[in-house]
């Protein structure tokens, strides 16, 4: 019983924060489960839409009123690949996914939207890093991350305190179709209600006290 009251005590503790502290914005999530916990957003785009080009230089591409920019130095495109390519960082891809042919350097516009948060599923080789510049109103960027992540697909996410007006995507060592993005998801940044998470922790441990009580 013993170790199970003191267990309690330091998971109260160490969640008793959260009930009077909101999140530090803006900030970088790489596990989904972390990222949900303080955002809502929903599937806006994942270029699988027929209408779509595909396997082409797009300059621009414009699609649910968000535009997708190539802003390479020469040649400045976006490419959606179709399924089937095996050089994204996976054996082969299923769906379609957002590039560029050439340095993947591009441009998502969402400034005619307000949302504060927003998350992809990032493809990502292993001959360097990928920078993402997530911006609001102000010409500098309001974060930057440095995706130092192996090759494969994960999940990437941001929380910002204003609305996204952009965000610029650059590859480093991709050149030619080998890192991008898909499943663009939008939305906006909550607060869980005050003090749900530490209510919930304390009830399942008085549960297991009292069962285990009882059995003694």
């Amino acid at each position: 019983m013993g170790h199970r009251k003191t267990a309690c005590l330091a998971l109260a503790a160490v969640l008793l924060p959260l009930t009077s502290v909101s999140l530090a914005v803006p900030d970088v999530y790489t596990i989904q489960s972390f990222f949900d916990v303080w955002a809502e957003v929903s599937l806006v785009e994942d270029f699988e839409d027929p209408l779509i080009t595909r396997d082409a230089q797009l300059q621009p591409l414009v699609h649910n009123g968000i535009t997708y920019t190539g802003t390479q130095a020469t040649n400045p495109n976006v490419w959606v690949a179709s399924p089937g390519y095996t050089n994204f960082g996976v054996p082969l891809t299923t769906s379609s996914v957002l590039t560029a042919n050439g340095p993947e350097d591009f441009v998502i516009d969402l400034s005619g939207f307000s949302y504060t948060a927003m998350s992809f599923d990032a493809y990502l080789n292993n001959l360097g890093p990928v920078v993402v510049e997530v911006y609001g109103s102000d010409p500098t960027p309001m974060l930057t991350h440095i995706d130092l992540r192996g090759a494969g697909m994960w999940f990437t996410g941001y929380v910002t305190g204003e609305p996204i007006t952009s965000i610029h995507w650059i590859a480093v060592g991709g050149e030619q179709v080998n890192t991008g993005i898909d499943n663009l998801r939008l939305g906006y940044y909550v607060v869980p209600a005050p003090g749900a998470v530490l209510l919930g922790a304390i009830g399942t441990c008085l549960v297991g006290w009292l069962r285990r009580r009882r059995s003694l």
